[in-house]
């Protein structure tokens, strides 16, 4: 059985997370309200953090088969594709339910701090998600071509 000190480390470590989705949340919901897309920011919002999850997948996806051989990691084909597809529509499932659905948005907007906090958080996330995406599938690249 789980200890007490136990569950309120996983309530604490489950609130940092929170927070952390929360923030980027109230971010991108602000951002895309600032755009103009006004209408649909509750959801779009969610769906650029779910992208951007999705972009650190396969940029640690194409590390791995770079640093790995086919011998170590033998599943890359079909078992690759099934699983980053049920990974997005999950992320995209999980990410409505719990900030969109029913209007959940508007308590995480009210009880966000994220206002008061900097950008940089929000700007860093997809950003380095991209930057290791595209390290990742240069990296395969020159492997292939005997340069690595």
């Amino acid at each position: 059985m789980l200890r007490q000190v136990d569950l309120e480390g996983l309530v604490v470590q489950n609130r940092r997370h929170m927070k952390t989705l929360e923030y980027l949340y109230c971010k991108y919901y602000a951002f895309q309200v600032r755009i103009g897309h006004r209408d649909i920011a509750p959801l779009s919002a969610a769906l650029i953090i779910a992208f951007t999850i999705e972009l650190y997948y396969f940029g640690v996806f194409f590390i791995s088969i770079t640093l790995f051989t086919k011998e170590k990691m033998p599943i890359y084909g079909s078992y690759f594709k099934i699983f980053s597809i049920i990974l997005l529509l999950s992320l995209i499932v999980y990410f409505y339910l719990i900030l969109v659905h029913k209007g959940k948005y508007k308590e995480v907007l009210k009880r966000s701090d994220a206002k008061n906090k900097s950008s940089l958080g929000a700007i860093l996330f997809p950003l380095i998600a991209f930057i290791l995406f595209n390290a990742g599938w240069i990296l395969k690249m020159l492997q292939n071509q005997g340069k690595l």
